[in-house]
């Protein structure tokens, strides 16, 4: 049975938000993930087209990508060591099955082609090398496109709430949200020397029409030392009758913001701590207007150049501030006005000092150009970062302009290197190796899969019986088909009355099945279904409580005896929307040979609502519905999906029949697990954390690998 995943994850309950949708996605492929990470890094300069199988929307955006690559695991390796995963399966609320690549994955990633559009194309190099467009991309448009985050506030030294030498300050009232409509206020502040260092004597704020609505001088508290005339323009004649102090022009400024009010200024953050103030919605001129390397344009070289304009004049003494913020101003608006596409155009050789030409033929048709993503995060001005154990050398990685190489002697020093670099490159790939106490041969591993996969199965079987002599296993399976649907029945010959091996294809079938039918009568036999007994399935009570916490399926409930006539979408949204609202419902594919499915998931909004549908007795037509936790996460087709080789259970455990010693790969993945939680605890906030089990591609059978997607929305976890 092929069941699509639909998953929809909210990353957080807040307004401003990052989500993450399956949509109609059976396998993921490593191009897939190749093209997400394309779309996450070079999103802002180049036109990447956004993955069909995962919408990403957010109000700040992914800041940074994360790449780990656990080797030598697979999707059986996860659920068969579910328990041990605790990171992996907590952190990460969004999964997708993965096909094997036989190929090197850092290779495949650094090769992959980006493919750009030809408005892309079209652009000079010239251009595209310019800080802005590597900054805001060729298509940023609007107010909201170009005000700093919290990041980049952060790094740039304004003050934010908690932030260093931000004891004391003030806070707007700055919490609506901001669009491109939002009122544009002009500040400049100057500030003279004082025993206690930079204080503020004289402030300006200028509304978006122009208009100055605050010009005052102000009286610092401690003795001042120099009065910085030539700049400021103060002196201490000026200041002799003024009684204005810090709190009052504070207390001003946020009577005139609006919630939804954005400071403009130029290199803002000095004017901000000389207030004392803390304002989250800002746009840095300093900053719009990019140089290399971090320097900055002088305001009065921006207003010259951009504006025509000429301010701060030499023939008279000191700076005007409202002219100043003014000056600010008018640059925001004319760069939001233009885009960073037409301003760079437009001054590339006035204001940068570049000679601009074309390097595109204008008849080129319209169609796309392969480009090597190593290449292009290179030219976009982005780094990245790859940390490995392995000391093969491949083609891709030998340039260390395109991607920074550093080979570790352990997986412990992967982490320990990541995390002192950790916000120095914008993707970093991060390879741990399999334990040498767990290095197999190809049979022995093989063999290991196998016994594993049988391990899942196993999970799903239940031997059902005494039966009546004359029973047929078409009556068997139409029994149990109300708990789900039944793979295979088979007769067992070696005991005394007739039994049957059931193995369904679903978990939930089995627990339902052991629920529900024990006890059963048929013709003077009381039928009980029983499962397997060997050590794997000793604590499988513990195996199934904690599949039903997983965040992939704690929302959802399996529902099963369904008929054919009432197996609609709107009849079973119409039964389970009295707990609660409803994502989605699930109904898997049709098998086969069967024109209807009798079981179908439903994903609720709230996990309460999933805990309120479970135990509550309902019908649907002339049949009583089954119903429990779903088990089954949406990614996978099955538990039982069919198996190169599936060996005979016998009296030797299971456990000591797989290709390893269970408690060495139980120790080995508990590691790779906590390394997994250190290297997510150290990211910054708003990057993206993709972990790959890359899966196994042998002769005989494939086995899928995992793919786990999270954005980071705290720092704190």
């Amino acid at each position: 049975m092929k069941r699509k995943a639909q998953e929809s994850v909210m990353m957080s309950l807040k307004k401003k938000r990052v989500r993450l949708e399956n949509i109609s996605q059976d396998v993921l492929t490593v191009r897939d993930v190749c093209g997400l990470i394309q779309y996450s890094t070079l999103r802002p300069t180049h036109n990447i087209m956004k993955p069909s199988w995962l919408s990403v929307s957010g109000d700040d955006g992914v800041s940074r990508v994360n790449v780990m690559i656990l080797d030598g695991l697979t999707q059986t390796h996860f659920y068969r060591y579910f328990t041990h995963f605790k990171h992996l399966r907590n952190k990460y609320t969004a999964r997708w099955s993965l096909a094997p690549s036989s190929g090197d994955l850092m290779s495949d990633l650094l090769n992959s082609d980006v493919t750009q559009s030809v408005e892309h194309l079209k652009i000079s190099a010239r251009l595209m090398l310019n800080p802005v467009i590597r900054r805001f991309g060729v298509k940023a448009s609007g107010l909201s496109s170009f005000l700093l985050n919290e990041q980049d506030m952060i790094k740039h030294n304004f003050p934010v709430k908690g932030g260093r030498g931000c004891e004391g300050f003030v806070c707007t009232q700055s919490d609506g949200p901001v669009t491109d409509s939002s009122p544009l206020f002009g500040l400049d502040c100057e500030m003279c020397c004082t025993c206690a260092g930079l204080e503020l004597t004289r402030v300006a704020l200028v509304d978006s029409t122009g208009q100055c609505v605050l010009n005052e001088l102000v009286k610092p508290h401690n003795p001042i030392i120099d009065y910085h005339t030539r700049f400021s323009g103060i002196t201490s004649l000026m200041l002799n009758s003024v009684n204005t102090r810090l709190t009052d022009v504070q207390c001003q400024i946020l009577q005139l913001l609006p919630p939804d009010g954005v400071l403009v200024g130029h290199s803002l953050e000095n004017d901000l701590r000389a207030l004392h103030l803390i304002h989250h919605h800002v746009i840095d001129t300093s900053l719009l207007y990019r140089k290399e390397f971090g320097q900055r344009f002088k305001l009065k070289h921006l207003a010259e150049v951009i504006l025509k304009r000429e301010i701060q004049s030499e023939d008279r003494t000191g700076h005007d501030p409202c002219e100043d913020a003014l000056a600010a101003l008018h640059l925001a608006q004319y760069f939001i006005s233009k885009g960073p596409r037409e301003i760079v155009q437009d001054h590339l050789e006035d204001l940068w000092e570049v000679e601009f030409c074309c390097d595109s033929d204008s008849n080129t048709p319209h169609s796309s150009s392969p480009l090597a993503f190593g290449h292009a995060l290179y030219t976009s001005g982005k780094s990245a970062l790859y940390l490995s154990t392995t000391t093969d050398d491949t083609h891709s990685l030998t340039n260390q302009h395109v991607c920074r190489r550093q080979h570790c002697t352990t997986n412990r020093e992967v982490v320990c290197v990541f995390r002192r670099v950790v916000q120095s490159y914008t993707l970093s790939v991060l390879q741990f190796s399999h334990s040498e106490d767990l290095q197999q041969t190809p049979a022995q591993r093989q063999q290991h899969l196998q016994q594993m996969s049988v391990c899942l199965r196993e999970m799903c079987v239940l031997y059902v019986g005494p039966w009546p002599s004359d029973t047929t296993e078409k009556q068997i399976h139409k029994l149990f088909r109300r708990c789900g649907r039944v793979r295979t029945v088979r007769f067992l010959h070696n005991t005394h009355g007739v039994h049957a091996e059931l193995v369904f294809d679903h978990l939930e079938g089995a627990q339902l099945a052991v629920n529900h039918l024990t006890e059963h009568h048929i013709s003077d036999c009381h039928i009980k279904a029983r499962r397997p007994v060997h050590e794997w399935c000793l604590d499988l009570d513990e195996r199934v409580s904690e599949r039903q916490r997983d965040v992939l399926t704690h929302h959802m409930i399996y529902v099963c005896n369904l008929s054919s006539k009432h197996h609609h979408h709107d009849d079973l949204l119409h039964t389970f929307k009295q707990f609660g609202p409803i994502q989605h419902i699930i109904r898997p594919a049709k098998h086969a040979g069967k024109r209807h499915c009798r079981h179908a998931f439903i994903t609720f909004e709230r996990s309460e609502s999933a805990h309120a549908a479970v135990g509550v007795a309902l019908q649907m037509g002339n049949r009583k519905l089954l119903v429990c936790h779903a088990l089954t996460p949406p990614h996978m087709i099955s538990w039982t999906q069919a198996q190169a080789v599936v060996t005979e259970t016998g009296q030797e455990s299971t456990e000591r029949r797989e290709g390893c010693d269970p408690l060495q790969m139980e120790r080995h993945i508990q590691k790779l697990d906590g390394k997994v939680g250190k290297v997510f605890g150290a990211l910054e906030k708003n990057c993206m954390s993709i972990v790959i089990l890359p899966g196994i591609r042998s002769a005989s059978v494939d086995y899928l690998g995992l793919c786990f997607i999270q954005i980071k929305r705290d720092d704190t976890i």
